[in-house]
């Protein structure tokens, strides 16, 4: 069993992030059994749209999103989890639609990409307020690594949200994620994107704080997926630990 904690599945072409998707061909169900046939069983993460780095002016793309989402959900019932989008822009709206979205079974905010999205900081005030809504809800928060303090200030300041990072990144960037996973019991870290390519790195992780921190993730289809599964299958690790990094982890935090 392998769930894919971290894609982004898209309904329009421009929310396609394949880098060379003029190459690739996309229609008639190709996503789903791309993945699958890359031996991935379940996948969650949400539908991204680049809306630009100035401040937007109106939620209704950030809705918009979310409810591609929730389609893509039920027609792929049973095999994608989605994660929706808020925004500290609009912090009415985004606990409003946590809460509506809490209802009808999401389980999960994110990725969230504040860069794509117009804002920046995880640390400022309207966002806490966002998260306060988020762990009351008991929803997970899986956010796009970026600024080492704002990370470490966001999850200090809010204990009671299960918080995941995305992408280790290069030595030091994951060094310093390991850090504040030290910290942070609420911390945990998904191998999407970069850095799952250097090899040991996950042993590293695994010895330093024991697999149930770890979670499975591509970043498809940025990513090839197939190379983030033979990656994990041929670390030096046990099989109850790949198990755990696999689906173990991601069944627990988001109770599957």
């Amino acid at each position: 069993m392998i769930i894919d904690f971290h894609v982004h599945p898209f309904v329009q072409q421009e929310e396609n992030l394949c880098m060379y998707k003029e190459s690739m061909d996309f229609s008639d169900g190709f996503f789903k059994q791309d993945i699958e046939a890359a031996g991935i069983d379940r996948i969650c993460g949400s539908v991204i749209r680049m809306l630009g780095k100035e401040r937007v002016t109106d939620f209704e793309p950030f809705r918009q999103m979310n409810r591609e989402a929730i389609m893509l959900a039920k027609q792929w019932e049973g095999f994608y989890t989605p994660g929706i989008h808020v925004s500290p822009d609009f912090v009415k709206e985004s606990c409003e639609e946590m809460e509506s979205m809490k209802a009808e079974g999401v389980k999960l905010v994110g990725e969230l990409v504040p860069y794509a999205h117009g804002w920046s900081d995880y640390s400022c005030k309207e966002f806490s307020e966002i998260l306060d809504t988020a762990g009351q809800l008991e929803l997970v928060v899986n956010f796009h690594s970026m600024d080492p303090d704002q990370m470490e200030k966001m999850v200090a300041a809010h204990p009671n949200v299960t918080f995941v990072a995305a992408h280790p990144g290069q030595k030091g960037d994951f060094l310093s994620h390991l850090e504040r996973m030290r910290k942070y019991r609420n911390l945990s870290l998904d191998l999407s994107g970069t850095g799952l390519f250097r090899y040991g790195m996950l042993k590293y992780g695994v010895e330093q704080l024991g697999a149930e921190r770890f979670l499975f993730g591509t970043d498809y289809p940025i990513c090839n997926p197939g190379m983030y599964v033979q990656a994990v299958k041929h670390e030096h690790i046990p099989e109850e630990a790949k198990e755990l990094i696999f689906h173990g982890n991601a069944e627990r935090i988001l109770g599957l």
